[in-house]
């Protein structure tokens, strides 16, 4: 297990080096490109890896359906109608300056709305975690619309803007932005530990969890808040992008069995990984434009999906 780590690790660091470096050696140049405009971007990269990696992992196992995250029970698109919403206020006023901090309040409302409407319809009936997935597809859909509504009622360049965002992409670089949702996502990270022992039950079976004195219902409600944070920071950094949270958990289960405590870190370094790889894809492949970063993690995410519902 070490050595698939320390290899994990090996393979993070390389693709660090060439996402900075993007295979240049002209040292002025990288001297001014990396502190400016690539290292703010990679730590975004990095830190939405954690934080999708960690919802994936978090919803899977609550749900125990290992086609589940953040974008298929609604919290994704719930929070994405919040920021996309904040977003079209903030271009139809010209909101500038301090108001960019209002973005992280819009997003948590909306997921937190998305999360009150599953909580409304399926988890205060105590119904099952197939029901609870269906309720999740039927308000993605909900707030699916209401984004297309919004999306159509701009102009056309805020509507390129809107599209790129949802699409999946890093979007802010600003550094007081990036120090605010890395506070954020630093106190989900100081909380989660205190999460890994009813995780662990909850992985073995609820009405084992239960046998062992597990208050199951309240653990999930709490858990199911733990992942909405994340995918709030998620969101907060790379937008609407998606199968982040799918596959960093099935790679951790691959690699570090089916020990809850051993894949967790397999999760989070597989789902940086996958993003600093997109990434790089999306600023080569038909440099020096760049696509969209969810784009070429759809291309990644899509046959994976289709082969992970092949296995169940």
């Amino acid at each position: 297990m070490k050595k698939k780590l320390i290899l994990l690790l090996f393979i993070l660091a390389l693709l660090i080096a060439v996402d900075l470096t993007q295979f240049s050696t002209n040292t002025q140049i990288l001297a001014l490109l990396i502190p400016l405009f690539r290292l703010p971007r990679l730590i975004i990269l990095l830190a939405a890896g954690i934080a999708l990696s960690l919802a994936g992992l978090i919803i899977q196992t609550i749900t125990d359906n290992p086609l589940a995250d953040s974008s298929t029970i609604g919290i994704t698109s719930g929070a994405s109608a919040g920021t996309v919403i904040f977003f079209l206020i903030a271009s139809h006023f010209s909101l500038s300056g301090l108001w960019n901090f209002s973005y992280p309040i819009f997003a948590i409302v909306g997921a937190i709305l998305a999360f009150a409407m599953i909580y409304v319809f399926a988890l205060r009936k105590n119904v099952s975690n197939v029901r609870v997935l269906l309720t999740g597809i039927a308000v993605t859909s909900f707030f699916q619309s209401i984004i297309t509504i919004a999306q159509l009622s701009v102009n056309q360049f805020d509507f390129q803007q809107v599209a790129v965002w949802l699409s999946g992409d890093v979007w802010q670089t600003d550094s007081n932005y990036i120090t605010l949702v890395l506070i954020l996502l630093l106190l989900g990270l100081m909380v989660f530990p205190f999460f890994i022992k009813q995780l662990e039950l909850l992985s073995l079976g609820e009405e084992l969890a239960l046998s062992l004195g597990l208050n199951v219902k309240r653990v999930k409600i709490q858990l199911y808040l733990l992942a909405l944070y994340y995918a709030v920071i998620g969101v907060l950094l790379i937008g609407g992008l998606a199968f982040v949270g799918l596959i960093a958990p099935h790679i951790a289960r691959e690699l570090g069995g089916f020990k809850l405590k051993k894949r967790i870190p397999f999760a989070v370094l597989s789902g940086m990984i996958i993003l600093v790889f997109a990434n790089i894809v999306s600023q080569l492949i038909i440099a020096p434009s760049s696509l969209p970063l969810g784009f070429v993690v759809a291309f990644i995410g899509a046959p994976y999906y289709i082969y992970l519902i092949q296995k169940i």
